[in-house]
């Protein structure tokens, strides 16, 4: 089995990237490859991470989710986090990801959020 894999889902208001596994130096080219395009493809739009099975994510996945967010801003689009696990979102937060990413607490809040108020930074 993968140590991660990420399932798309079209949403008329994003498009959500399931991430079930870890990421890690081992997965993050995955991980960059499948949000980067995902931006590109939803212009003005979200991505909603959805990390409710996501139990790990290292230094390296963080850099990628910092590019990725950079990336989504040259595209006008938000990158959101969603259903984070408590280690993962312990991560985010101690690492201060979490006041430049928005997190939520479900897919759905995510997708119905404004996205002038998931506009930090």
């Amino acid at each position: 089995m993968p140590a991660l894999t990420i399932t798309s889902r079209n949403h008329d208001d994003g498009t959500v990237l399931v991430l079930d596994g870890e990421i890690d130096i081992a997965t993050e080219d995955d991980f960059h490859h499948a949000v980067r395009e995902a931006v590109s493809e939803r212009p003005h739009g979200r991505v909603v991470l959805d990390c409710a099975r996501l139990s790990f994510i290292d230094s390296s996945g963080l850099r990628v989710l910092i590019q990725c967010h950079k990336a989504s801003r040259e595209h006008y689009s938000r990158i959101l986090i969603a259903a984070a696990s408590e280690r993962v979102a312990q991560i985010l937060h101690v690492t201060a990801l979490d006041t430049r990413i928005p997190v939520f607490p479900t897919v759905e809040s995510a997708l119905s959020a404004p996205l002038e108020s998931a506009s930090p930074n």
